[in-house]
């Protein structure tokens, strides 16, 4: 089960685990196993796209959930976060993963130009919308590696009623950029959008466990709206860069 996969922690007492991690817990929810479970696809998506494993770097590892399934499927992977308890966690779970620690205003990946087969930023939306993102993905990508990222759209009614709350003292917004434009940038930075899924329409939050989100879930797609990207509350994507 998904749920298994994303919270077993190799070896690891729960404790440790608990007090390490924020989304592992908010993924075994059944909303949060919806989500999971499109950003999977899409992971495994960019996996069949590939000959062979190789190189990956995944910003905002966390305790390395996706990281994780990189590896089991061969692949060296680059694991960056801010939290370094988490870090610790995640280098426990892939003992030979590179492991950095990066500063929270960094723009720059840690990792040379062209050395990356595969990027992963999965749910770290205020990085991804950024423009120095979208170019240092370039950079670290060689041509014909694949990205696949997560975009949270200020086009959408979920940001409508996100944007009129804040988050404690931080007034943090989820939401701040729409996704047609920032996706007219990617292309311009020669990257090409292989796959798109558009989700989380339906008004439930992280750690739901209603029992009306299987229903919902199918309405979604019954009713095409996961590929109307440009007004989704977010997109999973998985993107190619085609040019050098």
């Amino acid at each position: 089960m998904l749920e298994e996969k994303l919270s077993k922690m190799d070896g690891e007492s729960s404790e440790v685990a608990r007090d390490a991690v924020f989304w592992e817990p908010i993924a075994s929810s059944r909303w949060g196993q919806y989500i999971s479970s499109i950003e999977q696809q899409c992971i495994e998506f960019a996996l069949r796209q590939t000959k062979i494993a190789g190189n990956a770097l995944e910003i905002g590892a966390e305790s390395g959930r996706w990281s994780k399934l990189l590896f089991d499927c061969g692949w060296q992977v680059t694991c960056t976060e801010i939290n370094a308890t988490a870090l610790d966690v995640c280098h426990k779970r892939i003992p030979s993963a590179k492991c950095v620690l990066v500063d929270k205003e960094s723009t720059q990946f840690p990792c040379p130009s062209n050395s990356m087969d595969l990027l992963l930023a999965i749910e770290v939306h205020e990085l991804v919308e950024q423009e120095w993102f979208i170019l240092e993905s370039k950079r670290v990508l060689r041509e014909g590696g694949l990205y696949v990222g997560v975009f949270q759209n200020v086009r959408s009614w979920r940001a409508l009623i996100r944007n009129l709350k804040s988050d404690g003292e931080s007034n943090f917004k989820h939401y701040t950029a729409s996704y047609a434009p920032w996706r007219d940038a990617m292309r311009r930075q020669g990257f090409e959008m292989l796959k798109q899924v558009g989700c989380c329409w339906m008004p439930f939050g992280r750690m739901s466990n209603s029992s009306l989100i299987p229903a919902a879930v199918q309405i979604e797609k019954l009713l095409g709206l996961r590929r109307l990207y440009s007004i989704s509350p977010w997109v999973v994507f998985v993107a190619k860069k085609i040019t050098q």
